[in-house]
């Protein structure tokens, strides 16, 4: 079962992040970023990633719900913290931002491979002639970014992106993590004083700048090898030419950042009924071969608000190890998804089985056990159509028997 199923009061108090910074810098050069983070009710604790008393929990409980990382070179992480403690924290079901740049350490890139995103070599930039922001090319420009509903919004836009920094792939072992903001094709990651080779060169479509991460248990990651792309510099970076357009920085952080702390692309599956055709009470089994009205509520999360769910591929499946009965639910568009099914002619324990996964949503994984038995002795049809020959031909047997004794006895 998801860890963000549940009370929508519940959720908003999933409020408090760290922010571990190894360079004190970055609390103003990056304000406009941690600022719309307040200003939508974050609670921010700034800490230097090093500091020797470092610690996100105290004895089992978790001190923060998110946390976010923009780190350069430093070696490792201060106190009780490291890739691993990282990790067991996603692993808790909270979420993490983590973003460096190109000369990120070994553990910084440990943890981005144990979140299937495989950071390009030591000192590598992403470079691309073709788009590039700077006369020297060390920013390029990007619109590539992922069209998703439930990421970025339905009415999202924003312009170019402008991105400084590393670039990164999506390991092939990954099923979860998924490209968020790629480049052009014309696009490559090299390192800038060494000579380009063909041999592992990480180029077009298959540099990712921006990975998102979601895990089985619905906590989120966003992985970046740019700190500069969160910075009031390319917040307000000027992309030139004739409408003097501004870069889609801040738009892009802000959207990524709504869905990486469970503001959007959330949903809340309640109140599921089930009971026979024509009735209201819910039972706990049912018939061979009865009819049942199966409904249940779906709501999503949209920028901090609950919405109803509108989608048309929602399936419940009536299941006794298999799915017996797959069937679509029909939407209301008010958030109800309804269907009617009839029960299999197959008696034992079954379950109602909701598993719904899309990207850019949290999975739903809910299930909800009934008994179904056989008909009771006195609940079978007395007679049968398709046995009325059977009848006819054992009454017609009868008679011929009474008729045949009548004239044996009486007649000679």
């Amino acid at each position: 079962m998801a860890n963000f199923q549940g009370d929508a009061e519940v959720m908003n108090r999933f409020r408090r992040v760290l922010a571990l910074l190894d360079d004190t810098a970055f609390k103003s050069t990056h304000s406009v970023f941690f600022n719309s983070l307040s200003s939508r009710g974050y609670h921010i604790t700034y800490s230097a990633a090093t500091a020797p008393d470092l610690a996100i929990k105290d004895w089992d409980v978790y001190l923060y719900d998110k946390i976010i990382i923009f780190a350069t070179d430093m070696p490792e992480f201060g106190g009780a913290v490291d890739a691993t403690a990282l990790l067991e924290f996603v692993d808790a079901g909270h979420d993490l931002l983590l973003a460096v740049e190109s000369n990120a350490s070994d553990e910084l890139r440990e943890l981005a491979a144990d979140l299937g995103v495989d950071f390009d070599l030591k000192g590598s930039i992403i470079t691309d002639h073709f788009n590039r922001y700077d006369k020297q090319h060390a920013a390029i420009m990007t619109s590539n970014a992922l069209e998703s509903k439930a990421i970025f919004g339905s009415s999202h836009k924003h312009g170019p992106v402008v991105y400084r920094g590393m670039a990164a792939s999506i390991s092939p072992r990954s099923t979860l993590a998924v490209k968020a903001l790629t480049t052009a094709e014309t696009a490559y990651s090299a390192h800038p004083s060494k000579a380009v080779s063909d041999s592992n060169l990480l180029a077009g479509g298959e540099a990712t700048l921006v990975s998102l991460v979601q895990g089985r248990n619905n906590a989120r990651a966003v992985v970046t090898g740019s700190i500069a792309m969160f910075s009031n510099e390319l917040f307000s970076a000027s992309l030139g030419g004739p409408s003097d357009a501004k870069a889609g920085n801040e738009a892009f952080c802000t959207e990524v950042s709504k869905w990486c702390f469970h503001e959007r692309g959330v949903l809340l599956l309640s109140n599921m009924t089930h009971h026979l055709l024509g009735q209201q009470e819910q039972l706990s089994w049912y018939r061979v071969r009865d009819e049942i009205d199966f409904s249940v509520n779906i709501q999503e999360r949209v920028d901090g608000r609950w919405q109803p769910f509108k989608a048309k591929d929602v399936q419940v499946e009536f299941t006794m190890l298999d799915p017996h009965v797959r069937a679509t639910l029909q939407p209301d568009n008010k958030g109800l998804f309804s269907t009617r099914m009839k029960v299999p002619d197959v008696y034992g324990v079954f379950k109602f089985v909701i598993s719904y996964h899309r990207l850019g949503y949290t999975s739903i994984e809910e299930s909800w056990q009934v008994s179904v038995r056989p008909f009771k002795h006195n609940e079978y049809e007395r007679f049968l159509l398709p046995a009325y020959p059977y009848y006819a031909s054992a009454f017609s047997m009868m008679a011929g028997f009474c008729l045949l004794s009548f004239f044996f006895l009486y007649h000679k």
